[in-house]
């Protein structure tokens, strides 16, 4: 691929597929798909409707919307017309929107439905700046401010004089192409800000493109595989490997229609591979454990014992013994997935290691990498050939990688961010002589491995004057099958680690009734001294190999979950540490009454 902006990669894209399928999505149980050279057309058509809404290049324009090809052709007519795009996660409140879209200083926006464009409508006569409202779904409404996509490009063939035609829309590509400089501002990306503003980041045509030729260096894909893409394009994660760097090998791509669909849709699609989040395949593996119970007890033996296989005999797959766990489990558990699947990769969060291993063993591969929104996003990541489970793998081609004095992972490379939008106190506290400091702790091993061991603002000394990593707490309480969410604290004026836990309530209410525990409400069911006593163990157990200061020695157990909605979570899934701790300020302060200096 020899693009140098994303104007050449859309040449490149669109020539790449021409008439072959790109995109495919799911509406009324039908699969339906775009082909290269529909692609083509369809940004040709939007780009020239939008450049009537006189915005000049460098302007933003927002794009709020779950993954589907609209969001496609949306981002690449932007940069037909140089316009800056700012992604936003659809389940952002009314009032977080409101901030992105002032503070990016959008003129215009895209939205997927009638919900979203609600959002904004709420907040609009408070944005000065956004003139305009392009809803991808039709609804009707009365505010001339807001128009129907497919208005939208209807109305550019109603009133072009000739019909399509696809030599001028080479044409235009070209000559917009090279409009374009490596260096101008392609995206600003709003991080989750788990402790405080979520900042803009910048990111150059050049950072993204480098980043999308380091990964093509890292992994050889190409027509014959097939992308299932979940996560939202919001999330730099997903817009660069399972958006642009999809596309950019011509790979098939396909939207799964959500989360909760994929259990369905894998079978259906049958991807050779998929960017993950390791909270996937926890679910997973937590659901295999469970169903063990509901089985026979003949088949529970069955699967008991091939799983004991998975864990000493991965590393020896050819094995008599292997191959007939493969047959008689393993291999439908991979048939879940779609049964074509080459490997997986998960990046976003910790990918625990036992789980990793465990897949592993069924023949499951998930190579785990490790970037940030700031690095465009992929900084280092394990692959065929190159595979340590417990680390994020060696950095990418052209990404150098070192490990300060105070133990902080810095990262250099053309993918590093320009800065920070309209934060330049930020920026030069981030970027130090050229050198991203990404703000977690690791360290890179003799094979150039690297581990990742902390967050620094996760590194917290205590009074005691013992340093401890509450992530490390976390993961490791975190294993019980009856804490879904953890979330621990520890400061230089206490001497010792407290946690709120909200528990599994299927996994507890399980125990509840085998227990002869009775309750009417969750409220009743996290005061009963029993469930509290097995929470007390199940901490303890789990802890037994740490060190006495680093563990837990008082909890509170919550009813409600830390969820996006309730602001606790951000849309990665991430804890605001700070949102959490002052909204149950009253319940830590009770756990440390009369233990702090």
């Amino acid at each position: 691929m020899n693009c140098t902006n994303f104007g050449e990669f859309f040449e490149h894209v669109t020539a790449l597929y021409g008439s072959r399928n790109a995109i495919f999505w799911k509406e009324d149980e039908q699969y339906k798909s775009l082909t290269g050279k529909k692609l083509k057309e369809l940004v040709y058509l939007t780009a020239r409707e939008i450049e009537k809404f006189n915005l000049k290049p460098g302007d933003k324009a927002a794009i709020i919307s779950e993954n589907r090809f609209e969001w496609v052709v949306a981002d690449f007519a932007c940069i037909a017309n140089r316009i800056v795009t700012v992604p936003i996660y659809t389940t952002l409140t009314a009032g977080q929107i409101k901030f992105i879209l002032e503070h990016s200083e959008a003129k215009l926006c895209f939205v997927s439905s009638r919900h979203i464009a609600e959002k904004i409508k709420a907040v609009f006569n408070e944005l000065p700046l956004l003139k305009h409202i392009i809803c991808f779904n039709n609804i009707s409404n009365g505010e001339e401010y807001i128009t129907n996509f497919e208005d939208l490009i209807y109305k550019s063939l109603i009133h072009t004089k000739e019909s399509y035609s696809e030599a001028e829309a080479d044409k235009y590509f070209s000559d917009s192409s090279k409009k374009i400089n490596e260096n101008d501002l392609l995206t600003i990306i709003y991080t989750s800000g788990t402790t405080g503003t979520p900042k803009g980041v910048c990111l150059s045509h050049k950072n993204v493109i480098t980043n999308i030729k380091q990964c093509q260096k890292a992994f050889t894909l190409d027509h014959s595989d097939r992308f299932l893409s979940f996560l939202p394009f919001a999330h730099s994660y997903e817009r660069t490997t399972g958006y642009y760097f999809a596309l950019s090998v011509g790979a098939e791509v396909y939207y799964a229609q959500s989360i909760d669909t994929l259990q369905t849709q894998l079978p259906e699609i049958k991807p050779t591979l998929m960017t993950v989040v390791p909270l996937l395949f926890t679910k997973i593996y937590n659901r295999l454990m469970k169903n063990i119970h509901s089985m026979p007890r003949r088949k529970q033996m069955i699967v008991k014992a091939a799983f004991s296989v998975a864990r000493n005999y991965r590393n020896n797959k050819n094995s008599i013994v292997w191959r007939a766990a493969d047959k008689m489990v393993f291999k439908s558990i991979r048939e879940r997935t779609g049964g074509r699947a080459k490997f997986f990769i998960s990046g976003g969060s910790a990918l625990n290691k036992n789980i990793a291993e465990f897949f592993d063993g069924l023949g499951i591969t998930i190579y785990e990498g490790y970037g940030m929104t700031e690095a465009s996003p992929v900084i280092s990541v394990n692959r065929i050939g190159k595979n340590k489970f417990g680390t994020v793998g060696i950095p990418l081609d052209g990404v150098e990688v070192k490990i300060s004095g105070d133990g902080e992972i810095l990262v250099k490379g053309e993918n590093v961010m320009r800065g920070y939008f309209k934060d330049d106190e930020e920026t030069q506290r981030t970027i130090m002589d050229g050198w991203l400091h990404t703000g977690d702790i690791g360290k890179l091993d003799s094979d150039g491995f690297l581990k990742i061991t902390d967050r620094k603002k996760t590194l917290i000394k205590t009074a005691g004057g013992k340093y401890i990593s509450l992530t490390h707490i976390e993961d490791t309480i975190g294993e019980s099958n009856y804490v879904y969410q953890i979330i621990s604290f520890a400061s230089d004026d206490t001497y010792f680690v407290s946690a709120l836990i909200v528990p599994d309530f299927e996994e507890l209410k399980n125990f509840a009734s085998a227990s002869r525990i009775s309750f009417d409400k969750e409220e009743e069911l996290i005061q009963n001294p029993a469930i509290l006593k097995l929470f007390e163990a199940e901490i303890n157990r789990c802890q037994k190999n740490m060190a006495k200061y680093e563990r837990v020695r008082k909890f509170a157990l919550l009813a409600e979950p830390f969820t996006i909605e309730n602001e606790m979570l951000t849309p990665s899934l991430k804890l605001k540490r700070r949102v959490v701790e002052e909204k149950h300020r009253i319940i830590i302060n009770k756990l440390y009454e009369q233990s702090r200096i």
